[in-house]
Parts: structure tokens; C-alpha cells; sequence
């Protein structure tokens, strides 16, 4: 019996002469050469699997998206193709997708289509039109390639099979997208071209009179879900960080005012870093089209739409470790107890590593041990005996510094952190971090206190370097103790500066303030006089501090320079402000003193240069921090042109 799918193939051949077009002759959208924002978005599969576009197991890849129909004859003719270029394309570490964005495909149409003609490549119901939108695709089968830096370097037909509408050529003479993934291979990236792809119509999202985007009603079923379920869900679950589930309808109903609420105000997905100054692995961020669809289905009474239009239940794994089992697991040596009510609590914990040897560490991953109440961890590693002789002191599980200066020092060896929502921690191929024989890992620990007693014992999984690696990753801070932010001063700014020595490739930073900090602006500028925008927060929340790593590592030659500023706010009407009554806030370790630093991340290009880059960390610290109205003038003029 001739099922759903080839009954709507049939109907399309007698018109495909009507549907098809050239690329030429389409309305005008992102071309070969555009940088689109994609690299990174979260969605999901037809068969229930998360994907972000273009990340795999942390490690940031070329992408490549073909736009497809589950009734276009062209389209499906192209499966068994692209069956076998997901084959090539995963072996020359890229992500191939197949992309189903029409608002008359229904989630079971989707499944349907897969299933039948046997993809193999992750197929995706762009179920509120995003993908189509970013790319603004032409016909189908038309196909994109980007590259890891959210550039198209080809947009065009998949070969030339089809000379016209109609007519199949006998022989294929060119393998366009085939020869745009060898291309792209090994971290190439071939000069961006187009090709003219032949096919049907693609829907066309932004038509006037279909509720902006061509969506129609905005139900649960068909947009939100797996909006929610790509980008919320895995905080806001039953046993999650987040203070509520948006799990499933109910649960998604029950909250859909402050979800919209909160997206609208760009606070969730928490990611703090400007769009734009920056190109980030673990960006969460949502587009301007899915807030509005939230808000828009929130207003519309959050209705939870066809039951036959329900997308497949998500595949989550059973494993708490996202790259597989560790070779090594650390864990708190005993549970900490968290109480209900109270100051949110930051705790260090020590435990020893038993390495016997050097290791080579290749991946970090966090598992939190109650993710209900744990917000975010930094890990250190310590050499020197201090972290035990402070936990000696403390009979509760871990200890606490804040005050003292006794531990947290600029000794203190970072490799990693973790906040909700974040990635494990994948250093690229040929990269290692070293670590010593020796030596305790210490977990610095936020807790965010729910109401509720628990106990916590968190994790961290080490992977380790199974080959010899090219380089190492080291890391340096740069910083300033020059603050006396007076009472009142709601524009206080501090700037500081390292001079590059030697050639350097930055691979993550981490900005530091506590919370005074409203603004944080750091730019390299490179020996002829050029500006690469390194991490701009212009709204500061101290308590979702992040490392944040570079999609493409930042190379800064010889004689460039790392600028840093930040403004603090010491006024009653900044509500972070602990004191009720501001007062004068100096340099210190107390969550009420401030700090000014920026960590970094970074590969030398050459071994012996690190102890040049790290003389020059050094000497940020004993240069004046202080500012001019003009230049901050100045750099607010820059900002736009930089973004």
C-alpha cells in the first residue's frame, strides 16, 4: 500500500515544472562569502537526538546543512547521495544535516520521510522556519557549507545531476559538495563560491499575512517543544539547576509567561558574552525570531496544538558523562551538606590526584553531584600543600578563604570551570594541558541555596592524551589592584593592559569581577594597528561567571596588545550591591571586596617563549588602572564598529 509520503511524490511530479526555479532567480539572502550565525544553534533530530549545529563531543567543526522536502522529487532523489556524503563528511570531521523546513511537514511526515527512504544523516524539522531563515535556502535540494568561523564557503547544488528541471544529466561530470567537504577537511577552508541549484521552491518563511515568519497558529506541539527541548530542558527538568521544569506541556504551560518573560529580557538562556565580539564554542544564545515565537504562543494562550504534530520523545543518555567514561574520575572525598535557607555558599574542596606521573589531559568534564543547588565550579590544581593546610583548619567537609588570601593567590593553576548549560571542557586535536605528577585538584564550589537541605559530592572527569601532542595549553592572569570605588559612583572604571612578547594563540578567557562589576570590555590590538574584539559583557551578573572558549583560537602575533576595561557601580540603586549603605570598596578576597583581572588561555607559538608571556602577565598588575572620561569616550565610539 503507497504510503503518505509517495503519494505526495506523485501528485509533485505532474508540477514540479511549476515549483522549480534556479538559484539565480531567487529573492536576495546570505551568499557565499556572508557570515550567518549559526555554528553552535541547538536543535533536534527527527528521531529525538540533540544536536548543536556544528559541535561534536565539544570539538567545534565545519557544518554542512542541505535543505530537503519530503515530497520534492529532486530532494529525495538526493538521499541515498547524501547518505553516503554524511559517510565522507563524518571521516573528514564535519556534521552533515538534512533540513525538512516547510510548515505543511508535520512531525510525523518528518519521521515518515527519514524512515522510508532510509537517511542515515541527521534529518531536522526546522519547525519554526530558524534554519531557513539564517540561510534563506532557494529551492530543494540547495546545500551550505559553513565554516567553524559561521562562514558560507559554498552554497549551490549537491552535484550537476539535474541540467534543468526535468532533464538528468547521464553522467555526473562535477561533485560540488563532495569536493567542498575534502575541502573543508583537516581545517581548510576553500575560497567561498556558488553554484546554481536546481529543484523545487523552497517555503518561503517571511511572507506578508502568515503571522510574520509563515507559521500560522503557534502551538506547543509543533514550534515550542522543540525549542524548549533543544535549549531549556536541560537545566529546567525535574532534578535540574533551574527552579522549574519546562518539561513536557503541562510544565511548559504552567510557566510559559516567565519563559517568554525571561527570553524577551535576554536573561535565559544565561550567556553573558555580547553577540558579535567574539566568536564563543558554548554560546547559548536564542534569535530574535524564537523569542518572538515564545512570546508570541505565550500570548496566544500557549495552546498545545494537533496531536498528530508531536515531535519524538528526546534521547537522553544514561550516562552522566557526555564524552564517555573518563579515564579518571575525582570525586569530593565526602558529601559536603548544603542547608535550605541562607547567604549562597563558596566552598573549596580538596582531592589528591594520585598521579604518579605526568599526565597529558586532552578533555575536562563537570558532573555536579546535586545539580539542584550547585551553580557553578571552578578547578585548580595545587602544588604547594596550601589547599590541605587550609581544609586541616575547617572540621566541616572542604574549606573557606574568602578574607583571608590564604589559598586563592595568582599561583593558583585553573584548568577549567563549569556553569549550567556549559560544554565539556575539549582542548583541539594536537593540543594538551600538563599536568605534573603529584598535586591536589581543588574544586571551587558555588552553592545556590533552593530551600531545601541536601548534600552534594561533585565530580570532575579527566581524559587523557593517547598519542603525543603538538603544543601545550598554558595560562596567564592579568589584572589590577588599583580600586577605591567611592560610595556612590555608579560610572567607576579601571582599565589594564598586557604588552604580547612573543607570538600567542589565546584559546578561552575568563573575565573576574565580584558584584560592583556592571561592564567588561577586553580587545587585542595586533602590530599594524588592527583591533580583534576578545569578550565584551555589558551587563556583568557575578553569578554566572564562565570560561569562555574560543570557537577558532586567537592568534595575537609579537608586539600586539591585550587592552581590558570595566566600569563598577558602588550606588544604592544597583542591586547587586551587598551594602545597604554604599561604602568605599577597595582590592580583596571577600565576595564584598573587588577584583579586576581577565584569565587567559593560551598556546605559545613557540615553548620557550612562555616564560616571557608570563613575566609580561605579570607586569599588568604594577601600571596605573586609571582612566580618562575621554577614553572611555573613545572606546564607546569604538565598540559598534568592533561588534
Amino acid at each position: 500500500m503507497m504510503n503518505v509520503v509517495s503519494k505526495r511524490i506523485r501528485v509533485l511530479l505532474a508540477l514540479v515544472c511549476l515549483l522549480a526555479m534556479s538559484a539565480t532567480a531567487a529573492a536576495a539572502a546570505p551568499g557565499a562569502g556572508d557570515r550567518v550565525d549559526l555554528i553552535g544553534v541547538r536543535v533536534t533530530d527527527v528521531a529525538g537526538n540533540h544536536h548543536r549545529i556544528g559541535v561534536s563531543a565539544g570539538t567545534v567543526r565545519p557544518a554542512v546543512l542541505v535543505f530537503l522536502d519530503t515530497a520534492c522529487p529532486v530532494a529525495t532523489r538526493y538521499v541515498p547521495t547524501l547518505n553516503a556524503l554524511h559517510t565522507e563528511a563524518e571521516a573528514h570531521g564535519l556534521s552533515l544535516y538534512g533540513i525538512l523546513s516547510n510548515p505543511a511537514i508535520t512531525w510525523q511526515e518528518s519521521v515518515d520521510f527519514a524512515n522510508e527512504f532510509g537517511a542515515s544523516f541527521p534529518v531536522i524539522l526546522d519547525s519554526t522556519g530558524d534554519l531557513a531563515l539564517r540561510l534563506g535556502p532557494r529551492v530543494t535540494a540547495e546545500s551550505f557549507a559553513i565554516s567553524t568561523a559561521d562562514r558560507i564557503v559554498y552554497r549551490g547544488r549537491i552535484d550537476d545531476r539535474f541540467a534543468a528541471v526535468g532533464r538528468l544529466r547521464t553522467r555526473i561530470g562535477s561533485h560540488d559538495l563532495r569536493t567542498v567537504i575534502e575541502a573543508l577537511a583537516g581545517g581548510g577552508e576553500p575560497e567561498p563560491y556558488e553554484t546554481e541549484a536546481i529543484g523545487c521552491f523552497h517555503h518561503v518563511w517571511d511572507e506578508p499575512g502568515t503571522n510574520g515568519a509563515g507559521l500560522g497558529e503557534v502551538t506547543y506541539n509543533r514550534h515550542v517543544a522543540p525549542l524548549l527541548e533543544a535549549n531549556c530542558v536541560e537545566c529546567h527538568r525535574q532534578g535540574g539547576i533551574a527552579p522549574f521544569s519546562l518539561e513536557g506541556y503541562d510544565n511548559a504551560k504552567r510557566w510559559h509567561r516567565m519563559a517568554a518573560f525571561m527570553t524577551g529580557e535576554r536573561l535565559m538562556p544565561p550567556w553573558r558574552a555580547a553577540p558579535g565580539f567574539g566568536a564563543f564554542r558554548d554560546a547559548r544564545r536564542l534569535s530574535d525570531h524564537q523569542i518572538a515565537l515564545l512570546a508570541s504562543w505565550s500570548e496566544s494562550g500557549a495552546r498545545l496544538g494537533d496531536a498528530g504534530d508531536t515531535m519524538p520523545a528526546s534521547v537522553r543518555s544514561g550516562s552522566k558523562w557526555r564524552l564517555g567514561e573518563p579515564d579518571l574520575v575525582l570525586r569530593m572525598p565526602e558529601p559536603f551538606p548544603v542547608p535550605a535557607d541562607g547567604e549562597d555558599i563558596y566552598r573549596y574542596f580538596v582531592i589528591p590526584t594520585g598521579f604518579a606521573e605526568d599526565k597529558v589531559v586532552t578533555a575536562l568534564e563537570f558532573s555536579p553531584g546535586d545539580a539542584e543547588v550547585v551553580h557553578h565550579a571552578n578547578y585548580l590544581m595545587d602544588y604547594s600543600g596550601a589547599a590541605r593546610a587550609e581544609d586541616a583548619k575547617d572540621e566541616e567537609p572542604g574549606f573557606s578563604v574568602f578574607g583571608t588570601g590564604a589559598f586563592l593567590d595568582y599561583n593558583a593553576w585553573g584548568i577549567g570551570g563549569w556553569a549550567p548549560g556549559v560544554e565539556p571542557y575539549v582542548l583541539d586535536q594536537g593540543l594538551g594541558m600538563w599536568l605534573p605528577r603529584g598535586g591536589d585538584l581543588v574544586l571551587e564550589v558555588h552553592y545556590h541555596l533552593n530551600g531545601k537541605a541536601t548534600t552534594d559530592r561533585s565530580e570532575v572527569g579527566f581524559h587523557f592524551a593517547r598519542e603525543p601532542v603538538d603544543r601545550y595549553v598554558d595560562g596567564v592572569v592579568i589584572g589590577t589592584q588599583d580600586l577605591r570605588i567611592p560610595p556612590g559612583d555608579e560610572n567607576y572604571w579601571r582599565r589594564f593592559s598586557m604588552d604580547v612578547p612573543s607570538g600567542m594563540t589565546l584559546t578561552d578567557v575568563t573575565p573576574h569581577m565580584h558584584f560592583l562589576g556592571r561592564e567588561f570590555v577586553a580587545i587585542a590590538t595586533l602590530p599594524d594597528g588592527s583591533e580583534t574584539p576578545l569578550i565584551r559583557i555589558a551587563d556583568w551578573d557575578f553569578r554566572w561567571q564562565n570560561t569562555f572558549a574560543y570557537r577558532e583560537p586567537v592568534h595575537l602575533p609579537a608586539g600586539s596588545r591585550i587592552d581590558a576595561w570595566m566600569r563598577y557601580d558602588n550606588s544604592a540603586d544597583n542591586p547587586q550591591n551587598p551594602a545597604l549603605e554604599p561604602e568605599t570598596v577597595t582590592w580583596g578576597w571577600e565576595t564584598t571586596d573587588e577584583m579586576s583581572e581577565l584569565w587567559i588561555g593560551f598556546v605559545p607559538d613557540e615553548p620557550a617563549d612562555r616564560q616571557r608571556i608570563v613575566s609580561a602577565s605579570e607586569r599588568s598588575w604594577y601600571r596605573s588602572a586609571h582612566v580618562s572620561d575621554a577614553e572611555i569616550a573613545r572606546l564607546r565610539a569604538r565598540l559598534p564598529a568592533l561588534e
